[in-house]
């Protein structure tokens, strides 16, 4: 189940990533007049007074200009009106169908942040309606959105139409991360869910490479939009391949519909259930209210955890997209930078998974940022202008930006242990809404470099050696159970920075979940409850022991 949703969620990567190839930059200049559109580009320039610049020419009546027309007197300049492109490397870029340049350049950034900003909206708004409709249905919903908006996309006439739309697509894209991701954690228990958690990553990574192919095969933006939107439709076929969540309906009081998918996936693995298996409650919904977001507010243990993460992931997001805009042109082909930096993650996340297994996930995630925010703070200690291409300082910001991705990745697995099932996925949506605004400004920041070519690194470190050093307060879940219900949550309390448990992870009062939910290690033996005379199974399964009487 976690190959074929990852599968069916590949392509949103491509909605996020296309920006790149969107925006290329292209040599622009002023339009040549109709009666010149033959004579070369260099020529024009140089005749038309474009050899430092591109935005204005010589200030005669060009329509009356021929080839034989002697214009070397001295003239005075105006505006363009239009411009020609460089078509030699990309077909279409949104610059070029749009303009922007020449003062509209600035709508260039403005095309990333507002993206972010339909995603702030998505994150919220899904994660609530999975925690209520169900990880699947709604998981179905967002994909097919997802293929209109882009293709709408694609045929929009203008920057404006264009913008919208994206904010739009935005909106939905955000939506399938959480969901999925969601989805997929709650399908195992143990140490699956770090293998799961993080390898979930790798379909990120996939996507990433794929469509640094797909680009370097359609240069243009719209085609390009097109084909990667497609492939969401279909979406349509998880309504028959892939079964709903079973914590998610046991978090909902859903016994009958849970126990049918544990059975076919117990048949599916050669481990059938006896037919006196049965589920139990994990509470009592008739007296129970209902559990929303603001319930992570009510106590001070719960707060504490929530704002936590809330400003970890504000942080991860800040940095990990700051580092991705502003990180520098590495130079030769944009194909070939833009496969590389996918590359780059592969050992970042293979890294995380080894040492999140073996060493739990506070005191690795918390050193990750640390040593990301150590190694940014030392680029404002290597003089400018010394070395080849300011090698070094290169180097420092992409080890860096290796730690901040081990580190997104591992806050997401740490948030969804720390978090109940029944609102798990307005949790982890809420606080990527707050990394989505790190996002969003994360761009803007590298502009500081104007006042000083440090400012913005040093903001970036600073940031990720505090929220490193907070996270040190997050209780360690490594071995412990995914919590169904917020008094679950409530157990695992927060921490201190000189508690001896720091050094190490905390060892589980109960029992490790060892399989993930199709029932890979499901236990042969059944013995009776003496309690309630019902079946039961023996072994090590935490899930066994919750839902079981």
């Amino acid at each position: 189940m976690f190959i074929l949703s990852g599968l069916f969620c590949i392509p949103t990567d491509w909605h996020v990533l296309i920006i790149t190839f969107m925006n290329a930059k292209v040599e622009s200049w002023c339009a040549r007049p109709e009666q010149l559109s033959d004579m070369p580009v260099s020529t024009w320039k140089q005749l038309s007074g474009q050899v430092n610049q591109t935005c204005q020419i010589k200030n005669i009546d060009w329509d009356a200009v021929t080839n034989e027309t002697d214009i070397s007197g001295e003239f005075g300049m105006k505006d363009c009106t239009k411009w020609e492109y460089d078509d030699s490397q990309f077909q279409s870029t949104i610059i070029g169908d749009f303009d922007l340049v020449c003062g509209r350049d600035v709508l260039i950034d403005f095309a990333q942040t507002i993206y972010f900003v339909g995603m702030i909206f998505g994150v919220l708004t899904f994660g609530i309606l999975a925690d209520i409709l169900g990880r699947k249905s709604v998981l179905i919903i967002l994909l097919l959105f997802a293929c209109l908006t882009g293709t709408i996309t694609s045929q929009m006439p203008n920057f404006t139409m264009f913008a919208i739309s994206r904010v739009v697509n935005a909106f939905f894209i955000i939506g399938i991360f959480e969901t999925h991701f969601t989805y997929c954690i709650e399908l195992v228990g143990g140490k699956w869910s770090t293998i799961i958690g993080m390898g979930m990553e790798y379909f990120w990574v996939i996507g990433w490479l794929i469509l640094a192919l797909l680009g370097y095969l359609i240069r243009s933006w719209r085609s390009l939009t097109l084909l990667i939107s497609l492939p969401s439709l279909s979406a349509v076929f998880m309504i028959w391949l892939l079964p709903e969540s079973p914590r998610w309906l046991i978090a909902k009081g859903k016994l009958d519909q849970a126990e049918k998918i544990l059975r076919e996936a117990a048949i599916m693995n050669g481990k059938p259930l006896p037919d006196e298996w049965k589920l139990k409650p994990v509470k009592d919904f008739e007296n129970t209210k209902k559990t929303t977001i603001f319930d992570l507010f009510r106590t001070r243990n719960m707060r504490g955890k929530i704002l936590i993460l809330y400003y970890n992931f504000f942080v991860t997001a800040f940095l990990y997209y700051g580092l991705i805009f502003n990180i520098g042109d590495l130079g030769g082909d944009v194909f070939v930078n833009f496969a590389a930096s996918g590359f780059l993650e592969f050992p970042a996340y293979g890294a995380a998974i080894f040492v999140l297994m073996k060493c739990g996930r506070r005191i690795p995630y918390g050193t990750s940022l640390i040593l990301s925010g150590l190694f940014l703070l030392s680029v404002s200690f290597v003089p400018r202008g010394v070395y080849y291409k300011d090698w070094p300082c290169m180097v420092l910001a992409l080890i860096g930006k290796t730690c901040v991705t081990f580190a997104f990745g591992a806050l997401f697995v740490y948030a969804a242990e720390l978090v109940p099932t029944e609102i798990r996925t307005s949790a982890i949506g809420s606080a990527s809404f707050l990394g989505r605004i790190g996002g969003t400004i994360a761009p803007w920041v590298g502009k500081l470099s104007i006042y000083h070519p440090y400012l913005p690194v040093t903001i970036f470190g600073v940031n990720a050696l505090i929220a490193g050093l907070v996270s040190f307060l997050l209780p360690e879940t490594q071995g412990q159970e995914l919590p169904y219900t917020i008094e679950e949550s409530e157990k695992l309390e927060l921490a201190s920075l000189i508690a001896p448990s720091i050094l190490k992870p905390a060892k589980s009062t109960q029992p490790m979940e060892q399989e993930m939910i199709e029932f890979n290690n499901i236990p042969e033996k059944v013995e009776e409850n003496e309690e309630d005379n019902l079946s039961c199974y023996s072994g090590d399964s935490a899930l066994s022991q919750k839902v079981c009487s």
